[in-house]
């Protein structure tokens, strides 16, 4: 084995006031490995060592760093720093889901979901706070947008529930800190927030840190066509998921209101011509709301607007608990709709909802009156 002789020149360190000093979780390998080069000459294995041990082992302090030379770990000290938002509170559901609402370094408020399924934990991730999208079946729509979230914030929420977590007793439900499925699907359009969705996916990928595939890792989207786009050609690895909830302009225009600019021919046009890889599908994800979109010609649409495109569709019963004037339909709908797309040989699931009892659910998320929703749950821990 041979050994690696560093040729990095050590400068005095001077440390920068701890408002000016960057946040490591920003970074994607190869930002850092440039960063890193750029400003103390650090050689590119650096960068792979603070992967592996930001991700893999989740290690906040530089000292903890021990493969990393002393003058090196100074000159991160006196840079850098390393976020996790805060978990002001965790409720869990009677089903094994665990809600987090976590607080920002600037005040705002966001929540994820650890969803308990059969054979796995999922977690669902936000990318905003609030949103701009205004879907009249969700209550994060009724927030408006308030900002986008940085990379760091969006890898922090699964970096602070990895970490809580780990910190639970073992036979604790089963959940594990290795848990690998990760939805883009909590408060926000992951779309909107481009940039530092792209580079969270990336960072989830690497190989060196928390080596997430793609596979398991589903970005959704409301249908923004120039995002889907560029989404498709980028580095970021991931599923798509697009929430569909219509097969006519007028219903769908009424639900979401982007679909006025970019309506349901060119959505299906843009879907039809993303790259895919063999094997591969995008998900449509479809509301199920009562008298509104699960008439029988909604179903016969829903056939022939997606038959042509490599895709499942995730029937999801519309949760009535989020109290914003819809329906759930009966669960002999729901089934005969699955059957009959199953017979027409279309991939086809139903999401049940999860964490109804502690405000998870699908279309549930929002921290507008947080601690007044809280106050009423069961509140298993609060992190100081």
């Amino acid at each position: 084995m041979s050994s690696q002789v560093s040729t990095e020149v050590v400068t005095e360190v001077v440390a920068a006031p701890l408002e000016q000093r960057a946040d490591l979780l920003e970074f994607d390998r190869k930002e850092l490995g440039a960063e890193l080069a750029e400003k103390f000459g650090f050689e590119a294995f650096r960068s792979r060592q603070l992967i592996s041990w930001l991700y893999r082992r989740r290690v906040r302090s530089f000292d903890s760093m021990t493969d990393i030379s002393k003058d090196a770990r100074e000159q991160l000290e006196a840079n850098y720093f390393v976020s996790r938002p805060k978990i002001e509170e965790v409720q869990q559901s009677k089903d094994g889901t665990r809600k987090y609402l976590f607080r920002l370094a600037d005040g705002n408020l966001i929540e994820s979901v650890l969803i308990k399924q059969a054979t796995r934990y999922t977690l669902c991730v936000s990318s905003q706070v609030g949103c701009a999208i205004a879907c009249k079946f969700c209550r994060t729509g009724l927030m408006g947008l308030t900002r986008n979230l940085k990379t760091s914030e969006i890898i922090g929420q699964v970096l602070a529930v990895k970490d809580d977590v780990a910190s639970l007793p073992d036979d604790e439900d089963g959940i594990s800190a290795n848990f690998g499925n990760i939805v883009f699907m909590g408060m926000g359009e992951p779309l909107h927030n481009f940039e530092n969705v792209s580079r969270s996916v990336r960072l989830l990928n690497d190989d060196l840190g928390l080596d997430i595939s793609e596979r398991k890792i589903t970005v959704s989207t409301s249908g923004l066509v120039p995002a889907i786009e560029k989404f498709g050609q980028g580095e970021a690895r991931a599923n798509l998921a697009v929430s569909l909830n219509a097969t006519t302009d007028e219903v769908r225009t009424k639900l979401i209101p982007i679909n006025k600019k970019w309506p349901l021919e060119l959505l299906l046009k843009t879907l039809r011509e993303y790259p895919l890889k063999p094997g591969r599908k995008i998900t449509f994800e479809y509301v199920m709301l009562a008298g509104v979109n699960d008439t029988r010609e909604d179903l016969g649409r829903l056939k022939r607007i997606v038959q042509d495109i490599p895709s499942k569709i995730n029937l999801i019963p519309y949760n009535s608990n989020a109290g914003l004037g819809f329906e759930t339909p009966s669960k002999d709908k729901v089934y005969s709709w699955q059957h009959s797309l199953l017979d027409a040989g279309l991939n086809s699931t139903i999401r049940w909802s999860k964490g109804n009892d502690i405000d998870a659910a699908c279309g549930q998320l929002a921290t507008e009156s947080s601690k007044e929703k809280g106050s009423s749950k069961k509140k298993i821990s609060k992190k100081e």
